[in-house]
């Protein structure tokens, strides 16, 4: 695979009357064709079903960063050609829930929008998506993210084995699909030879710098704020701020874990 890599590279470079742009590195030259980034906005992450985004529905979290990003790169709206936002847990990637949200954040209807789902990398992928899309010349604007609520979302909802057919309970490999993740990133662990301890301490150093983070103030300068509607225990509904991630715990110890 590596050698049909290199041909094939060697054969562009070939074809090339200027230099070729990887775009890796510092030292890459630049090139009126780079594609680059020029905004970027999210929500604050927070804890599933009892978090502040717990009652929020994807179009409701997505309207803000929409707004956010337009604001932060001072473009007009009706210039971004294409929207692309990666989801795994809502039918059809969520791309009713993105279109509406696109439209509560102002964009025209002439801004094309569409949903992805690539499981773990769908936001990665909708903005690859977007920046090949640019880098080729079927557009000249987009905008590349992705939603999910864990709340809202359900991750047995994806396939009704019931539906299946004998075939893919006959197949080792298609069976493996309907692995729990638990047991993969067992497998994955086994795989690359990460114990428990190299975990526990990764775990441990994460949430003191996460903590670290919120302390000094550098996440909070990347979250968008807006109010939502959370829905108490005893049914009533109170609008909340959502403006600082959840689940950081600086008191965590590895011998705690």
């Amino acid at each position: 695979m590596l050698e049909r890599i290199a041909e094939r590279n060697n054969q562009f470079r070939a074809n090339q009357s200027t230099t070729f742009n990887s775009g890796k590195g510092p030292g890459a030259p630049k090139r009126a064709d780079d594609v680059v980034i020029i905004g970027m906005a999210r929500t604050a992450m927070t804890r599933a079903k009892k978090g502040a985004q717990a009652n929020t529905g994807i179009e409701a979290m997505l309207k803000p960063v929409l707004e956010a990003v337009a604001d932060q790169a001072k473009i007009d709206k009706a210039m971004v050609e294409e929207i692309c936002i990666g989801n795994v847990l809502t039918n059809g990637a969520a791309s009713t829930l993105s279109r509406m949200a696109g439209f509560l954040a102002g964009y025209p209807d002439t801004t094309y929008v569409h949903g992805i789902n690539r499981l773990c990398s769908s936001g990665l992928q909708a903005v690859a998506t977007v920046a090949n899309a640019i880098s080729s010349g079927e557009i000249g604007m987009g905008i590349g993210g992705g939603a999910e609520s864990m709340s809202t979302g359900s991750m047995m909802g994806a396939v009704d084995p019931e539906l299946l057919s004998e075939m893919v309970y006959d197949h080792p490999v298609a069976n493996n699909c309907l692995m729990p993740m638990g047991i993969t990133s067992e497998n994955v662990a086994e795989k690359y030879g990460i114990d428990r301890a190299t975990q526990d301490q990764m775990a441990v150093d994460s949430h003191k710098k996460a903590d670290n983070a919120q302390k000094q103030g550098w996440s909070a300068t990347e979250i968008t704020v807006y109010e939502t509607t959370i829905k108490d225990k005893n049914g009533d509904l109170k609008k909340v701020k959502v403006d600082r991630d959840c689940g950081v715990r600086p008191q965590t110890t590895f011998e705690g874990l």
